[in-house]
């Protein structure tokens, strides 16, 4: 979990005075540090305020007129990961999941969190095929390719196929000795929860170039977020997904796995250029342990700062409540962060 939080510009000094004020002050999500995903409050179908709370690795909520969207489920994770403040026994709402792909990081949790919502499962085919092994009803899920539009109430989601990253060959081995280097060695039984976390996705290669989908979420207003949860390289998907969108109010892209900034941000600044948000949120920052390392976020916020500055940035905590407005002259803007 990034112990530091950054918060940087003025985006983040907001006076709470007027309107603005007043729907804070009577938002009361805006002060709970419990996801709506667990039942915590969700705004009302009157609120302009939307609600991201950032729930470890990729895995994102937005909650918004009473509707709360996930993105990624992978919550009970491999041994010796921060704690992210609940289990995923304890998850009962979501109108709808969207899987960035099927990797285990992203996915291991997707069946009971299905059960259990009874929300429609959004993936690419071999992210439809591995939550289905996994338990989830056909029924109860939605494939897509690319390119589709689909609709929840008045919500609007399109859909792009996006790219999965990919490493040079030893990152992992080299990752893996550092850890060896400086923790302890697992028991036998965190070696056997990460063996059995683990096998709750696929390694199959076309996750890199077929199974990865990135999306974008319009409301009624206007006020747009794209969500990418793997920083490959640029797809004819990204451009058409940001044709559509122009410049996002909000972008979540991931921010992963190299361990040496200066290669991460090159990765990660091409999909914010292309995007070119109000607000930039980070995904799959934190340790995976004994693979992934936390990584720090200063470098890419001190591009932003220098190279976009007419956008801004958070690093959330787990759990902390990002409100953002949606409309007027503050869309787009964090009108309450709690930690």
């Amino acid at each position: 979990m990034r112990v530091r939080a950054t918060i940087i510009l003025s985006c983040l000094v907001v006076s709470l005075a007027g309107f603005a004020g007043a729907a804070i002050a009577a938002e009361p999500a805006c002060s709970s540090l419990t996801p709506a995903i667990i039942g915590g409050p969700v705004p009302g179908k009157n609120s302009d305020i939307a609600v991201f709370r950032w729930l470890g690795n990729a895995n994102y909520e937005i909650a918004y007129q009473g509707h709360v969207f996930l993105f990624d489920a992978y919550f009970n994770r491999t041994a010796r990961n921060h704690p992210i403040g609940f289990d995923v026994s304890q998850i009962k709402r979501a109108d709808v999941i969207f899987m960035s792909h099927a990797h285990f990081d992203h996915i291991a949790d997707v069946a009971p969190v299905a059960a259990q919502t009874h929300a429609p499962v959004v993936g690419a085919p071999i992210t439809i095929a591995t939550a289905e092994k996994l338990g989830v009803p056909a029924s109860q899920t939605i494939t897509a390719k690319g390119g589709e539009t689909l609709h929840f109430g008045d919500v609007t989601v399109e859909i792009a196929l996006a790219r999965h990253s990919t490493i040079q060959p030893g990152l992992t081995d080299a990752l893996g000795a550092l850890y060896k280097i400086d923790s302890r060695p697992n028991t036998p039984e965190e070696d056997a929860h990460n063996k059995e976390v683990t096998a709750r996705g696929t390694f199959a290669p076309e996750v890199v170039t077929e199974g990865t989908l990135a999306f974008g979420v319009r409301f009624k207003n206007g006020f747009s977020t794209v969500v990418v949860g793997s920083a490959g390289p640029i797809t004819d998907g990204d451009r058409a997904l940001a044709a559509k969108f122009g410049r996002a109010d909000v972008a979540i892209i991931a921010y992963q796995p190299h361990p040496v900034a200066e290669h991460q941000v090159a990765d990660t600044w091409p999909l914010l250029e292309l995007f070119h948000p109000r607000l930039y949120l980070p995904a799959h920052h934190d340790a995976s342990f004994g693979t992934w390392l936390d990584l720090g976020l200063e470098p890419l916020f001190t591009k932003i700062r220098d190279d976009m500055p007419d956008a801004k940035f958070v690093s959330p905590l787990y759990r902390s409540p990002i409100c953002i407005a949606t409309s007027g002259k503050q869309r787009g803007k964090v009108v309450s962060l709690k930690y």
